[in-house]
């Protein structure tokens, strides 16, 4: 009998365990099996569908974000890519857009446009949020959630006797363009170098601006001021926190600025 007691005891055991991992499978596993696929984000200009062959937009820190090249190609734009430079450049008539990748400001005409998130590459694929293409490229750009569609037209001109339609006032966000802002960065010209020694960061930012400008570099949480020569050119060599990315230099000249983010290249 004790035998048999033994033997139902485990087969008892046995069963109770089975039932306990099978009650502790996340329920999120059965949930995200049986949950339909996320419809892919489509973008229409004026009603017409953009087909992009290989990177689809998607969405980043809640921000849609699509491909520039299919976009600006479709709206008659012709772009550019500087690997070196990782800088996308786009152009049509009068118009020159230049924006660099992870960078959260693009230039038009040489005035600032600042993004709410910064240019990526996806895929091989430089992404932007669709707010650059309603402020860089000036077209209307709506969203529609219904069916997951970034709708992108011309904007409206008023007909002759036409009353005009008062446009909507974009919300601030603390980030747009200062009356005060103009050229006085020559963003070609602007390179920013790092090497390591001793767990130490060693970096160089070299450029050209107004040659009557002031000039701040920014490494990390620091500001260093660097000098200006005659003909415009500056160069900054410090050291500080080891493995900083990005810099920023700052021009001011009569009370007027321009500023360029940019990425450092390792050296190593």
């Amino acid at each position: 009998m004790n035998l048999i007691g033994n033997g139902v005891d485990i087969l008892l055991k046995k069963i109770t365990s089975f039932m306990l991992a099978v009650a502790l499978v996340p329920m999120a596993a059965f949930s995200a099996a049986a949950a339909p696929a996320q419809a892919a984000i489509k973008v229409e200009y004026n009603k017409k569908e953009i087909v992009f062959p290989d990177q689809k937009p998607v969405i980043r820190d809640s921000r849609t974000l699509v491909p520039i090249r299919p976009i600006a190609e479709s709206l008659g734009f012709k772009v550019d890519w500087n690997e070196k430079t990782r800088t996308v450049t786009i152009d049509k008539g009068n118009d020159n857009i230049r924006l660099v990748v992870t960078q959260k400001i693009a230039k038009k005409n040489g005035q600032t446009i600042n993004l709410d998130v910064p240019a990526q590459i996806v895929n091989q694929r430089t992404v932007v949020p669709v707010r650059f293409i309603a402020e860089a490229l000036s077209y209307k750009v709506d969203w529609d959630p219904a069916s997951q569609t970034v709708l992108i037209a011309d904007q409206q001109t008023t007909q002759p006797g036409q009353p005009q339609t008062p446009q909507p006032t974009k919300p601030t966000t603390g980030e747009e363009k200062k009356p005060d802002q103009v050229v006085l960065i020559n963003d070609e010209s602007v390179v920013g170098k790092t090497s390591s020694l001793f767990q130490i960061g060693l970096y160089q930012v070299t450029g050209k601006v107004d040659p009557k400008s002031e000039v701040i570099v920014v490494i990390g949480d620091e500001s260093y001021e660097a000098e200006v020569k005659a003909d415009g050119t500056f160069e900054f060599i410090g050291d500080g926190e080891d493995g900083i990315r990005q810099f920023t230099v700052k021009a001011e000249k009569d009370g007027k600025k321009d500023t360029y983010e940019g990425e450092f290249v390792s050296v190593d």
